[in-house]
């Protein structure tokens, strides 16, 4: 996708979320994210690649069903932002704007209980300081 020289790229979680975008890709097909995702785990891209190159060039990344990303896994795509663009800034100076509602559905955590879900959630996240929300009101999906 891309609008007035904006190189963009969608991105969702799951497959199926991801096919309902224009030009989607999960999460793990885009920043080459690790199964399973670790407190200490890091995205397989080097930065001179095609991939590491594609990364550098995209200014604003969607990424729909936010909710259901783990921490662990937007700390691991911020390290590799940061690496990938030689930036320190939060996920290296791109623009990532999350997309989804966190009444719905939350990360998965094997045999977890209630606590460990919500702890493992992007709003537990170091970076989560760095967002900015916005409330949309008016549902664009239903005719007036």
């Amino acid at each position: 996708m891309s609008s007035r020289d904006v190189k963009s790229a969608t991105a969702a979680l799951t497959g199926i979320a991801a096919t309902l975008l224009t030009n989607g890709s999960t999460l793990h097909g885009l920043f080459k994210l690790p199964v399973p995702i670790l407190d200490n785990s890091t995205c397989n891209v080097i930065p001179n690649s095609i991939q590491g190159q594609f990364l550098r060039q995209v200014s604003l990344f969607m990424l729909d069903e936010t909710s259901m990303i783990p921490k662990h896994a937007l700390n691991a795509m911020d390290r590799l932002l940061k690496d990938v663009c030689n930036n320190n800034f939060p996920f290296g100076g791109k623009v990532i704007l999350f997309c989804g509602d966190f009444r719905q559905i939350l990360p998965v955590v094997k045999r977890g209980r209630l606590a460990e879900v919500v702890e493992s959630c992007i709003k537990c996240s170091l970076q989560w300081q760095w967002v900015q929300k916005f409330t949309l009101t008016k549902n664009m999906r239903v005719r007036d």
